[in-house]
């Protein structure tokens, strides 16, 4: 919100006359006035009234030849003169520096001549303040492009002195610096772009040969790398194509007197991740750096972002100046054009999350426009831990061991547009921090149509070399609004830009904050550039404390140090920094919201000491000295220990998945259909009364099948006819325990599309298979069992997926009745479920409480399908159950009594909301599939809104190539609807409208059911897998989720954010996560089905976990309270009692109602030998209704640690 001017400079001068400094044993502090009746947001002030007129400028003809210094200059914060008025240094590419002093009242003067730091004719880049010789005066360090990186000591005069520069030919971009070695002074990072690139050389000339068996790069116009100061500045790769790398960062470490000592790369201060030397240094496009303690050890750790195809470095920091780098899988994907990093608590869950930015567009034409130098990561099937690179703002959330969940999409903050720097601050003082980013370029240097035409003029006739670089003029200047963000919780962020007041349209780069009129709450500079640079008041009225530190030397300010004020139902935390900013450096301030009271303030110093301040008032500021801290309190609480201990060894099993093109059939298919097992299983192969485990393969791979050994372990089974080499894919198992025993395999021949051989085979123990279903035209996806027609045995579902090339068309499902051992296609459901949908999971469930098991599908896309059981007839219920307007890419369902009332509700799983999906945000996503070209090919248009295409014209034209003709540019397809693009065929599609991407809880109401979100931590990953158990004894029913999703197109980011979920059931029907922490379950990969049994016997519910091309996951439960184990024996036909429901209680009250199925969740099966638990209630009795719908009662004796219960004879 803007305000008047002369208003804002009557609040400043009310500021000013703020009380005196008032010292207490370990801190001063002083009060703030602070002007309560204006609106939350900036003004921006006119250079006219600041005496700020720094202009950032550039001649044409500098970036003509060398568009590096396109990258743009910062702006450092910091009080040089010690007069208590934070003053400002701007750096210039062709203008000169400018220092400004800060006068108070919102009046400034250039000082650059006095102080000696204008750098005439140095292409200025990064710069920061920054006491480096322990003296308390703050000295200034000021970055070049090929001109050294300069270190300006203060002589306490009012001017620097400088000393010899550091990285001499270095192509200087932002710089950081911390206490790395932990001696007590700061060293210094400064991060290199290049001085030069090829894409200013047009002419050059390269010379490559093989060196030991390796192509190389060995000479640059007929001159060695060494002499053309080029060395490691090309990677040939083996198909010809020449890779150009930036430069390599440097890292120096200061002698306590701002001397500073280069640190080689690879002389050991730099390792692997498997703990090795660099073999050489990492030459990459480094953009910015920052340092922060990431895993809380007291040590600076350091995130480096990176351009382009260099990969972003973190560097974990060991101690003695030893930096690792990070796990390979604590950081699963990154930003491809790396620009700037800020981390924050943005949960206030104690720990630091991170956004580094890129520069995805949240318009509409522009997404659709700048898509030059954009490819799609290069991406190994079945290899996991690697990192790929994608172009869109990143944003991590802290798992708490050392990992991050990536929710850019979830924030909102995903796309900010060629973004730079990235702030987040608590710009209302509400608690939680807000965001800041500055955009825009001098040319639109993406845009696809602008490049295409400039390949078509190379095309005409041979160019000059200037003709060539004048060639990029042909890009319009990509003038960008800044933007601001508001946290409205949830981890879910909202645009504010004009409401703010921060929505300044042009080319901004760095910017700092600073308290620049003693209010206590930061302001705003921004670099701009061939602009006036932006100078903006913090308006906010609300309550604040500022902290500054006072350090002991030489790290006088504290840099390093962590800040925690404690309030009622509120915890914020920041670290003291130096730099860190792209091309920028704040004031060492740090600022708090202050609208509930505060308890104290916390400072822990890099020394280790730790000051303690009570006694808080708001709207204070707080300068807290090291010299009055203490040691730590020892707290050293044990970890709690988790409750599943991981024992996959006992299996060591992995999951067999071929790679399949499933884009070649089908070109603009949303996600591959060929990756969507394993299911997984238990059963009691070999009837010893101990339950084995099945996984399913896909083709060219065995089925995985362990026997118990009766004392927790496995053995792998004979070969079988379930051992021999699987010619296809493996949609679903499912044990068979009725008048015929054995495996039920389901194949699909999604992959091969042949209408031959079998669907579905009965595998026994000894028999060969016997084929149940014919493959045909339809691709099935899962099985699942009950006694529907309530005559005894057990019949089957078998659901339809697609057809092969046809996703999504509907397609139709099966029932095949089990009559007397022979199952038969019922005829009388074909029509009910002739083009149901594409069923993704499905199973049966009693919803009605008649005794009569409903049918309930999951589809994807689609709706959650329910056909009520009207004595073995079925019929759809969607509709009437509230079901019938829910669409969504629902993978997986599963039941259970989740709020103890008997009934059985539901769970489903979904894709989250934290895909790309999220970027249409309040508009429903279509789905128009069919033959888009009258061709004869199926295939999916995707479009949102009012109709606007999603995908990108490159990616449509390529299965409507008759596009090209209708629409010549990028821009021209971007615009228009999709009734236009597809013209007459529209009217021959059909369209899915997708509204719902949540995962959900319904809670059964009889005549419907309430329906409700999962918590967050549920919806940051697809949901595939879902099992219902008593997890830790307490007497309700608990989740737990299988996740992440790697299958996706090329162009959509992998849905990896997932680790496994245990959701604790509170028994009202909502659920609490548990951290990985505390489950003990960590699972990388990419989670398919999951199932429980108790596995050895002990009372507690164990877990089973399929993984797509990866290892089989078994967690045995160690923690839960003990509970009964409940076995049923029923007749011959149904031998375990599929469909009968448990409810142990006590005298005076029943608790949750357990089913047992065969089938649900996502492909697989629970074992039939239930564990119930009242958490520290003893039970008295066991309830069973059993399928026949007749109920007993038994009584359990104290002590009884298992039960058998024999179904009675009607």
């Amino acid at each position: 919100m803007v305000v008047s001017l002369g208003f804002c400079l009557l609040a400043c001068a009310q500021a000013s006359a703020a009380g005196e400094w008032q010292s207490v044993d370990g801190y001063r502090f002083k009060a703030l006035t602070v002007s309560t009746n204006e609106p939350v947001g900036f003004t921006s002030l006119s250079p006219d009234s600041t005496g700020i007129d720094f202009v950032n400028r550039l001649g044409k003809e500098r970036y003509t030849t060398n568009q590096i210094y396109l990258n743009g200059s910062g702006v450092a914060a910091g009080d040089y003169d010690g007069d208590g008025w934070c003053d400002l240094f701007f750096s210039g590419l062709d203008s000169e520096n400018k220092l400004y002093r800060n006068l108070g009242g919102w009046k400034f003067e250039d000082v650059s001549a006095k102080a000696r730091v204008r750098g005439k004719h140095f292409p200025s880049t990064g710069a920061c303040f920054v006491d480096v010789n322990g003296d308390r005066r703050l000295d200034l360090i000021s970055n070049t492009v090929g001109r050294g990186t300069w270190v300006l000591l203060n002589d306490g005069r009012g001017s620097f002195r400088a000393v010899r520069p550091v990285n001499a030919k270095g192509g200087g971009m932002s710089l950081a610096l911390a206490d790395v070695d932990g001696d007590g002074d700061l060293d210094l990072y400064v991060v290199n772009y290049r001085t030069f690139t090829i894409r200013d050389q047009p002419g050059i000339k390269l010379r490559g040969s093989t060196i030991d068996g390796k192509p190389e790069v060995v000479s640059v116009n007929g001159i060695s790398l060494e002499a053309a100061d080029s060395v490691g500045r090309f990677t040939l790769k083996t198909n010809g194509k020449i890779i150009e790398n930036g430069q390599a960062d440097r890292l120096y470490l200061n002698d306590g007197r701002g001397n500073f000592t280069p640190v080689p790369f690879t002389a050991g201060a730099f390792l692997d991740e498997d703990g090795r030397h660099l073999a050489k240094p990492p030459y990459d496009w480094g953009l910015s750096a920052m340092f922060r303690d990431m895993n809380r050890d007291g040590r600076p750790d350091l995130y480096v972002c990176n351009d382009f195809e260099s990969p972003d470095r973190i560097w974990i920091n060991q101690g003695q100046g030893v930096f690792r780098a990070i796990d390979r899988l604590a950081i699963r994907k990154s930003s491809h054009f790396s620009m700037g990093i800020d981390f924050a608590d943005l949960d206030r869950d104690g720990l630091d999350d991170f956004i580094v930015v890129d520069m995805l567009s949240r318009q509409h034409k522009l997404r659709h426009t700048q898509l030059s130098n954009r490819k799609a990561p290069e991406l190994q099937f079945g290899v996991y831990n690697d990192r790929p690179q994608y172009s869109y703002n990143t944003v991590y959330l802290n798992n708490g061991d050392g990992t991050y969940a990536e929710i850019g999409f979830h924030t909102h903050l995903a796309a900010t547009e060629w973004s730079w720097t990235p702030i987040f601050m608590d710009v209302d003082l509400d608690g939680y921090d807000d965001f800041l980013v500055t955009t825009g370029h001098p040319l639109d240097m993406q845009d696809m149509d602008v490049t295409n035409r400039g390949e078509q003029l190379k095309q005409q006739r041979k160019h000059t070399p200037r003709e060539l670089l004048e060639m990029r003029f042909m890009f319009k200047p990509l003038v960008l609004r800044n933007l601001a963000f508001k946290n409205q919780g949830g981890l879910r962020f909202i645009e504010k830009s004009a409401d703010w007041g921060f929505d300044h349209a042009g080319i901004s780069h760095g910017m700092a904050l600073a308290d620049l009129d003693n209010d206590g709450d930061l302001d705003v500079a921004v670099n701009n550039f061939d602009e006036t640079a932006g100078i903006y008041r913090n308006n906010s009225p609300a309550s604040r404390i500022a902290v500054k530190l006072r350090g002991t030397p030489p790290n006088t300010h504290g840099i390093g140090a962590r800040i925690t004020v404690e309030a009622d139902g509120l915890t914020q935390s920041q670290e003291m920094m130096s730099g860190g900013r792209y091309l920028s450096d704040d004031e060492q301030i740090r600022v708090f919201a202050a609208s509930k009271p505060i308890h104290k303030i916390t400072v822990a110093w890099p020394s280790g000491r730790v000051s303690t301040v009570t006694d808080i008032r708001p709207n204070r500021v707080y300068e807290i000295h090291e010299s009055g801290a203490g040691q730590p309190e020892k707290n050293e609480e044990a970890k709690p220990s988790p409750f599943f201990e991981d024992v996959s060894h006992l299996l060591s099993h992995k999951h067999t998945e071929k790679a399949f093109d499933d884009f070649s059939r089908q070109q603009l298919l949303p996600r591959k259909l060929s990756q969507e097992g394993p299911g997984v299983a238990w059963l009691d192969w070999n009837g010893d009364g101990w339950d084995d485990i099945a996984v399913a393969t896909g083709s060219g791979g065995r089925l995985g099948l362990f026997l118990s050994d009766g004392k927790g372990g496995f053995e792998k089974a004979p070969t079988v006819s379930l051992g021999q080499v699987s010619p296809r894919d493996q949609a679903s198992i499912l044990w068979l325990n009725s008048n015929k025993n054995g495996l039920l395999v389901l194949q699909s021949n999604y992959e091969d599309g042949l209408a031959f051989g079998p669907a579905l085979q009965l595998h026994g123990t000894t028999d060969a298979p016997k084929k149940l279903l014919d493959a045909g035209t339809v691709s099935y996806s899962t099985l699942c069992a009950a006694d529907y027609d309530r005559d005894g045995d057990l019949d089957l579902f078998v659901g339809g997926r697609c057809r092969p090339g046809s996703y999504p068309s509907p397609v139709g499902s099966v029932i095949l009745r089990n009559d007397n051992g022979q199952f038969v296609r019922d005829k009388r459901h074909d029509g009910v479920l002739r083009e149901v949908g594409t069923v993704s999971a499905a199973l049966w469930t009693d919803l009605l409480d008649d005794n009569h098991p409903e049918l309930v599908l999951a589809c994807d896309p689609g709706l959650i399908r329910v056909y009520r059981n009207n004595g073995g007839s079925l019929e759809e219920a969607t509709v009437e159950l509230g079901l019938g307007n829910r669409v969504g890419f629902w993978n997986s369902i599963s039941a259970g009594d989740f709020n103890g009332d008997g009934k059985m509700d539901l769970v489903a799983g979904n894709i989250g909301i934290n895909s790309a999906y999220e970027l249409y945000d309040g508009n429903e996503i279509t789905w128009y599939h069919g033959d888009l070209s009258g061709g004869g090919t199926h295939d999916v248009f995707e479009a949102y809104g009012s109709g606007l295409p999603l995908r990108n014209f490159q990616e449509v034209r390529r299965a409507i190539p008759f596009l090209q003709e209708l629409y010549p540019t990028y821009a021209a397809f971007a615009d228009a609807p999709a009734r236009e693009i597809l013209g007459e065929q529209k009217s021959k599609l059909r369209a899915i409208k997708i509204n719902v991407l949540e995962s959900v809880v319904m809670i059964n109401r009889g005549a419907g059911f309430d329906i409700t979100p999962l918590p967050l931590q549920a919806q940051l990953a697809p949901v595939f897998g879902i099992t219902t158990a008593d997890f830790d004894g307490d007497g309700s029913e608990d989740l737990f989720l299988a996740q992440n999703f790697f299958g996706t197109r090329p162009d959509f980011p992998r849905m990896d954010a997932g680790r496994g979920l245990v959701l604790k059931g509170d028994g009202k029907g909502g659920f609490d996560p548990l951290s990985a922490e505390s489950s003990g379950i960590r699972i990388t990969g990419d989670q398919r089905g999951c199932a429980v049994a108790d596995f050895d016997h002990d009372g507690r519910v164990d877990l089973l976990v399929g993984q797509n091309a990866g290892q089989t996951k078994l967690y045995r439960n160690r923690l839960a309270k003990r509970g009964l184990r409940v076995r049923l024996s029923g007749k011959i036909g149904n031998p375990n009692c599929i469909g009968a429901r448990l409810r142990l209680g006590t005298l005076t009250a029943l608790g949750p109602a357990t089913e047992v199925r065969s089938g649900g969740g996502y492909r697989s099966q629970d074992a039939s030998v239930r564990v119930l638990a009242l958490g520290d209630e003893t039970p008295a009795r066991l309830q069973v209704t059993w399928p026949s719908g007749k109920k007993t009662t038994t009584v359990i004796q104290k002590g009884t640690t298992e039960i058998t219960v024999e179904e009675p004879i009607q």
